[in-house]
C-alpha cells in the first residue's frame, strides 16, 4: 500500500463524502422545494432516463486503469494516456446516443432538449473518471475526497443561485452541466502530479475497449438496474407519483454511495491479493457494513415520515412507506458491495455481470407487475427483492470463485438483532410515543444485542477512533 494506511484514507474519504452528502441534501431540499412534485417529476425523468445509460461512457476504461496501476503503480503512462483519449471519444458519442434513444420511446413526458442537457452533463462529468481512477489506484482517497469536496461546494452554490433566481427545470439542468465542467477540471488538476510518467508503449484503443468490455458491461447493467424503477414509473404512473418516489430516493441514493465508498477502497487491495483467502480489511468492511446497514434501515423505519416532512414539506409525507422499504434495500446493497468489488478485482467480472443481468431482469419483472397495483410502493418492493437476490448471488459467487465463505455466525447474529429491533418499533409505535424516542430505543436494543452476541466490541471502537485520529492529524503510516 505504499505506506498509506487504508483505514485512515477510508475515514478521510467517508468524512469528505459525509460533508458532500450534507451539501447534496441541502441541494436536494432546495431543488424539491423550488420545483414542486410535478416539475420535480419532469426533472427526475430527464435525469433518471439519462441515468439508465449513466455508465454508458464507462466502458470499463477507468477500472482497467485502476487495476493496472494498482498492480504496478510505477508504470502505465501509456495506459493512462490512451484511457484519456478513449474517454473523450466516448463522451462525444454519449451526447448523441442518449437523446436519440429517448426520442424513440412511445411517451415523451418532457421535452427532448431536457434529455440533451442531462446527457451533456453526464458526458462532461465522465471526463474526470480516468483521473479519479489513477488517484484511487494509489489508494490516495484523501485526494479523491478533496476533489469531490471542491466539486460539491461549487455545485451546491450553483443550485442555490438557480433557486434564488427562481429557475425552472431547464435552469437546474444547466446548473448540473456547469457543475460537471467544474468537477472534470478539478479532478484533472489534482490528479496530474500523480499520473505515471513512464511505462510500456500506449495500447491501441481497440485493445483497451476489449479489455474493459466486461467492466463496462457490468457498469451499464448496474446503471440500468438502479434507474429502471424511475423510468418504468415515468411510463406507467403520473408524474406526481414519480415526484414522491424521487424525493424518497434521494437519501437512499446518498446512503447507497456510502456503502460503495467503503467497498470501493478495497479494489486496489483485492487486485493485489492472491485468489484464496480474504484480507483483514475485507472482513472488517463486511462486518462494518453489515452492522450499520440494518441500523440505517431501523432509523428510517422510525423517523422516515418526520424526515420527509421536515426536509421536503408535508406534501411528501405520503412517500414515507417508499422510503422505509428502500431503506431496508440499502442494507442488502451494502452487504454485496464488497463482494462485487472483490470479484471484479480478482478477475471474475464476467460472473458478476451475469448476476447483474439476472437482478435487472428480476427488477423489471417485479416492477412491471407491482407498479400498476401499488405505484411507488410497488417500485420500492421490486428494488428490495432484486437487491436481496443480488446479495445471495454475491455470496454464492464469492464462495465458489474465491473459495472464501462469509462469516455466517456474524450474519445470523446481525439478522436476529435487526428483526428484534424492527419488532420493537412495530409494537412500541402503537403506544403513541414520539418517533424519535421509539427509534432511539430500537437502535439501543439493536446495538446492545450486537454487543451481547460478540459482533462488535471495544477493539472495534478503538480501531475506528485510531483511524479517525490519524485522519485529523494527517498521519500516513499504519
Amino acid at each position: 500500500m505504499g505506506g498509506i494506511s487504508l483505514g485512515r484514507v477510508t475515514v478521510i474519504l467517508l468524512l469528505g463524502r459525509a460533508a458532500g452528502y450534507a451539501l447534496s441534501l441541502l441541494a436536494s431540499v432546495v431543488l424539491v422545494r423550488s420545483l414542486g412534485p410535478d416539475r420535480l417529476g419532469e426533472f427526475a425523468y430527464a435525469m433518471g432516463l439519462t441515468g439508465v445509460f449513466g455508465l454508458l461512457p464507462n466502458l470499463g476504461i477507468s477500472t482497467i486503469v485502476m487495476r493496472k496501476l494498482a498492480r504496478d503503480p510505477n508504470t502505465g503512462a501509456g495506459v493512462a494516456e490512451t484511457a484519456l483519449r478513449a474517454q473523450a471519444l466516448v463522451a462525444c458519442g454519449v451526447v448523441v446516443v442518449i437523446p436519440t434513444l429517448a426520442a424513440l420511446l412511445p411517451i415523451q413526458p418532457v421535452p427532448v432538449w431536457y434529455i440533451i442537457l442531462a446527457a451533456a452533463q453526464l458526458a462532461v462529468g465522465s471526463l474526470s473518471w480516468p483521473y479519479l481512477a489513477a488517484i484511487g489506484a494509489r489508494s490516495r482517497y484523501d485526494l479523491l475526497a478533496l476533489s469531490e469536496g471542491i466539486s460539491g461546494i461549487i455545485g451546491t452554490a450553483l443550485i442555490l443561485a438557480a433557486a434564488l433566481f427562481r429557475g425552472g427545470v431547464a435552469a437546474f439542468l444547466w446548473v448540473h452541466l456547469a457543475s460537471a465542467v467544474c468537477a472534470a477540471l478539478t479532478a484533472r488538476r489534482i490528479a496530474l502530479p500523480h499520473l505515471p510518467t513512464h511505462g510500456n508503449s500506449p495500447p491501441r484503443l481497440g485493445d483497451l475497449f476489449r479489455q474493459g468490455l466486461p467492466f463496462g458491461g457490468g457498469a451499464l447493467v448496474q446503471s440500468l438496474y438502479t434507474r429502471l424503477d424511475l423510468v418504468m414509473l415515468g411510463q406507467m404512473a403520473p408524474t406526481g407519483v414519480l415526484g414522491l418516489y424521487s424525493a424518497a430516493y434521494k437519501p437512499i441514493n446518498m446512503a447507497t454511495s456510502f456503502g460503495g465508498t467503503v467497498a470501493g477502497t478495497l479494489f486496489p487491495l483485492m487486485a493485489q491479493e492472491p485468489s484464496h483467502g480474504a484480507p483483514v480489511a475485507f472482513t472488517r468492511a463486511m462486518r462494518g457494513l453489515g452492522v450499520v446497514g440494518p441500523a440505517f434501515a431501523l432509523f428510517l423505519t422510525g423517523v422516515g415520515a418526520s424526515l420527509l416532512q421536515y426536509f421536503f414539506g408535508s406534501e411528501y409525507v405520503p412517500a414515507a412507506p417508499i422510503l422505509v422499504i428502500l431503506g431496508w434495500s440499502v442494507a442488502a446493497n451494502w452487504l454485496y458491495a464488497p463482494l462485487s468489488i472483490s470479484l471484479q478485482a480478482g478477475g471474475h467480472e464476467h460472473a458478476w455481470l451475469g448476476s447483474l443481468i439476472f437482478g435487472t431482469a428480476l427488477n423489471a419483472a417485479v416492477n412491471f407487475w407491482a407498479i400498476p397495483r401499488w405505484g411507488g410502493v410497488g417500485a420500492a418492493v421490486a428494488t428490495l427483492i432484486s437487491e436481496t437476490a443480488l446479495l445471495v448471488c454475491g455470496i454464492l459467487l464469492f464462495r465458489r470463485r474465491l473459495r472464501v465463505s462469509p462469516e455466517t455466525r456474524t450474519a445470523f447474529s446481525i439478522l436476529c438483532a435487526a428483526v428484534v429491533g424492527a419488532l420493537f418499533l412495530a409494537f412500541v409505535r402503537s403506544a403513541g410515543l414520539s418517533p424519535l424516542l421509539t427509534t432511539t430505543g430500537a437502535l439501543l436494543l439493536y446495538g446492545g444485542l450486537l454487543v451481547a452476541f460478540g459482533v462488535i466490541g471495544y477493539e472495534d471502537a478503538s480501531l475506528v477512533l485510531e483511524w479517525t485520529r490519524q485522519a485529523f492529524l494527517g498521519e500516513r503510516r499504519g
